[in-house]
């Protein structure tokens, strides 16, 4: 497989096409730098991701980890699908709410959360999952009717980079194995009667033994709670993390086999622990959004020095994944797919940090001013982590849908954006 044809893209007469949509005319069209979303691709990945865990007992339960991409358009497409969501914020629950998401269909999972997020939320009728039993006691006494859970750290974790690994001694999520029948304890002293239990223990992870092993490990935790605490779990929460892979020559993740394995373990551990029938519940954000979304920006200027920048639209402050983690994207040219890669270059954006750098070394057909760079696999932590540094305004973004019609989902912020909500005292006025 080349670069270029790649999901959700393919190559045609017109350049480089998303679900038959030229990506340069969706560039004309639109302006860059441009976000475009495949409504094919999103529901596929749904879909997949549901067959392969079908053979539990109970079915599968699937909330949407909003933080992976919070466009409204993005969360009501898997609505559709049969998706709850996942939120960590009192924004995100907003933001699912407005996708046409009923409360109960909601988890909320904050960490940190101060107590007017935590009463706002248990207020709400969502599910709270709370992160220690110190966030429990801050709103105990609204939480009797509900069902509570919390996030169990099982002592371990795996993430493609440090950062995204959020399990084990240095994480700051979750309470710790040990620990955690005491905050059942004083949940269900506080009079709550409905459980659930809980665990996200890293990202992008294509190990396929790594979640059917987690999976025994935190049955076994919730085995000891139940008969410490005198418990039934309504839902085991196993979390996200499963990975896609953003270099052309990595394997995908078998989902298949992922699914069955999980299923296989959930059964037999749920059986052996008479743990009863809790549903499964899984918490996927990168998996559903990543492959379907491409960034589409224009080539500004090149510098051909000791080495050759291509300075594009494009920079940490659209696409903050590769600054942060050091993370990688293919790239390509829209407008010349096919030709041959003859030029090494690094892809660079216009912010003032010398970390502004999108793809390192990178083999590319010779590149002008006003070309169209391609950014594969952006729909996860693509558009959410974008910011306004060096006081450059966010992206828009589109989604095709089936039937190949493009639709805005999000305007381009104008540079009003940026002074929206400053005050500048009277005297420093004079």
């Amino acid at each position: 497989m080349i670069v270029e044809d790649k999901q959700p893209c393919n190559i045609s007469g017109n350049g480089l096409e998303i679900d038959g949509l030229s990506l340069t005319t969706l560039a004309d069209r639109f302006g860059t730098p441009l976000y475009v979303t495949s409504e094919r691709r999103l529901r596929e990945n749904y879909r997949r991701l549901a067959e392969a865990f079908s053979s539990s007992k109970d079915g599968v339960k699937i909330n949407y980890a909003v933080k992976a991409n919070s466009n409204p358009a993005v969360i009501s497409v898997l609505r559709q699908e049969g998706a709850g969501a996942d939120v960590s914020s009192i924004g995100e629950l907003l933001v699912a709410r407005s996708a046409g998401l009923s409360p109960e269909k909601i988890l909320f999972s904050a960490n940190f959360a101060p107590k007017s997020e935590l009463e706002y939320a248990a207020l709400s009728g969502a599910t709270l999952n709370f992160d220690s039993l110190d966030q429990f006691l801050k709103v105990a006494d609204l939480c009797a009717s509900s069902t509570v859970s919390f996030r169990i750290n099982p002592g371990e974790g795996k993430g493609e980079y440090p950062g995204i690994t959020t399990a084990g001694k240095d994480a700051k999520f979750g309470i710790p194995a040990d620990r955690a029948a005491e905050a059942y304890a004083r949940a269900k002293a506080a009079g709550v009667k409905k459980f659930g239990i809980h665990m996200m223990t890293g990202s992008n992870v294509l190990d396929e033994t790594y979640l059917p092993r987690m999976t025994s490990i935190l049955l076994e935790i919730a085995s000891r709670i139940c008969k410490g605490v005198a418990l039934r779990f309504d839902f085991v929460d196993l979390g996200g993390g499963l990975g896609v892979p953003y270099h052309a020559d990595q394997p995908p993740l078998d989902i298949v086999k992922v699914g069955r394995q999980v299923v296989d373990v959930f059964s037999s551990k749920c059986e052996e622990y008479e743990l009863g029938n809790p549903v499964l519940t899984l918490e996927p954000g990168r998996y559903l959004v990543a492959d379907t979304t491409v960034l589409l920006g224009r080539v500004n200027s090149i510098k051909r020095y000791e080495k050759v920048f291509i300075g594009t639209e494009v920079g940490m402050n659209q696409l903050l994944r590769p600054a942060l983690y050091g993370a990688y994207h293919e790239v390509a040219i829209a407008n010349r797919p096919g030709e041959m890669r003859s030029l090494k270059a690094d892809l660079v954006g216009q912010i003032c940090e010398n970390t502004d750098i999108l793809a390192r070394d990178r083999n590319l057909p010779p590149v002008e001013e006003g070309d169209i760079v391609v950014f594969y696999d952006c729909g996860a932590y693509g558009y959410s982590m974008s910011n306004n540094y060096n006081g450059r305004p966010r992206a828009a973004e589109v989604i095709v849908s089936p039937q190949g019609r493009a639709h805005l989902t999000r305007q381009r912020e104008d540079n009003s954006e940026l002074t929206r909500g400053t005050i500048v005292p009277s005297h420093l006025l004079r």
